[in-house]
């Protein structure tokens, strides 16, 4: 499919189905189609046949989704960005700021896997305060 932008611009848009988003995206159908029902992407088109087709855009934001989980965001936060970013209200320092919260939240959490460690390495070490509750 093309787009007539002017006399001298064609844009060329790339639509692909499911299978072709999966490989590109290493996601499975399922959690496209979860994305989907979550509103993180937008509904897809669907071609003659009723399959789904996707556009390039959207392929970005499975993308950017992916990225954001492996940098610990929840889908509720990752639905947040993109709410903004999709009304063109997310700026540099809002997702700096995102990024700084994030980094805090985990620094938090490690200091409370390594007290746990700390707790399950004493009591590997007989150090238990219960060891002479055990048989």
């Amino acid at each position: 499919m093309s787009i007539n932008c002017g006399a001298y611009s064609t844009v060329k848009r790339i639509f692909m189905k499911t299978k072709q988003v999966t490989q590109l995206t290493g996601l499975t159908k399922d959690t496209i189609r979860f994305y989907e029902k979550e509103q993180l992407i937008p509904p897809p088109s669907r071609d003659v046949n009723g399959y789904r087709i996707y556009s390039e855009k959207t392929v970005e934001q499975l993308n950017m989704i992916t990225m954001a989980k492996n940098l610990g965001f929840t889908l509720k936060e990752i639905k947040d960005l993109t709410q903004l970013l999709g009304k063109n209200n997310l700026t540099q320092q809002a997702m700096a700021t995102k990024l700084i919260e994030k980094s805090k939240e985990i620094d938090a959490k490690i200091t409370e896997l390594m007290n746990i460690k700390t707790l399950i390495d004493h009591a590997l070490k007989g150090m238990c305060e219960y060891k002479d509750k055990l048989s």
